[in-house]
């Protein structure tokens, strides 16, 4: 889900190769599950689901998924993993979808692209019956491990799009959640391709080819892009990545790379 309308034709690009590096993570999939409950055939709306890597799972255990996003070239990718008629075009800020209309709704790694959080979390709520709505997240706290902003300096680590965690259960119980449970996660493999799974393998974190596929990088201009690769590279040969890598898992074994969020009315 873009962050700004001028990001739509950047997700237009990367739909075409999105799926060659990223993918569920069993890591996130499997505290989805767990918050989620049994399928029993409940419905969920994955809000900005792109190609329904996540989706898939999910429907998999019995849910039946529709996958929202604002792209439909990212939607048409996941005609093949759950069928046609799952597809929603649609904002996060207005969802299509008419008052508690689903079971559950769930949203991964998608909440530092709204440009209004409080409100997309209020639509999630309005939409749901019973739920729960289980977010994946990107907060503060999993950027103390993340050193690969260091390498784009003139990008700078996103901090202003990343809350803590507490500032997001707050947001959550003023959306109208009533109770709010979390749990850090650190990523076991690199299926998800984010920039948080590919620090934990310095092979992987300095993949032109990878990094293509993450929303960070794709915001950096042509040369920032060109210097920070040539750095990853020099690192890689010379052994410095590895050792940041080491460093990085040692924090993030503190901190996390991402929370799972559940919240129920």
């Amino acid at each position: 889900m873009p962050d700004s309308y001028a990001d739509a034709a950047r997700y237009r690009e990367q739909a075409a190769t999105y799926d060659a590096t990223r993918g569920a993570s069993p890591t996130v999939a499997t505290l989805l599950l767990r918050f989620l409950g049994p399928g029993d055939g409940r419905s969920v709306l994955d809000i900005a689901g792109g190609t329904g890597n996540y989706a898939r799972p999910v429907a998999d255990a019995g849910f039946r998924v529709f996958v929202l996003d604002r792209e439909t070239a990212m939607l048409e990718r996941s005609v093949a993993k759950l069928g046609a008629g799952r597809q929603l075009v649609g904002d996060a800020l207005r969802l299509p979808v008419c008052d508690a209309a689903v079971d559950a709704v769930m949203s991964v790694a998608a909440l530092h692209q709204f440009p209004d959080q409080r409100a997309a979390l209020a639509e999630a709520r309005r939409v749901i019956r019973d739920g729960p709505f289980v977010m994946q997240a990107f907060t503060a706290e999993s950027l103390i491990p993340s050193f690969v902003f260091g390498y784009f300096p003139s990008s700078g680590a996103p901090d202003a799009v990343h809350p803590a965690e507490d500032e997001i259960v707050e947001m959550l119980r003023d959306a109208g959640f009533g109770r709010v449970e979390r749990e850090r996660f650190v990523y076991e493999d690199l299926s998800d391709g984010t920039v948080h799974a590919l620090q934990n393998d310095a092979e992987a974190l300095a993949d032109p080819d990878r990094l293509r596929n993450t929303s960070f990088f794709k915001r950096l201009d042509p040369e920032t892009q060109r210097a920070g690769l040539e750095a990853l590279r020099r690192d890689l040969e010379g052994g410095a990545l590895q050792r940041k890598v080491e460093e990085g898992l040692r924090l993030a074994r503190i901190h996390g790379q991402g929370t799972v969020f559940a919240a129920r009315p």
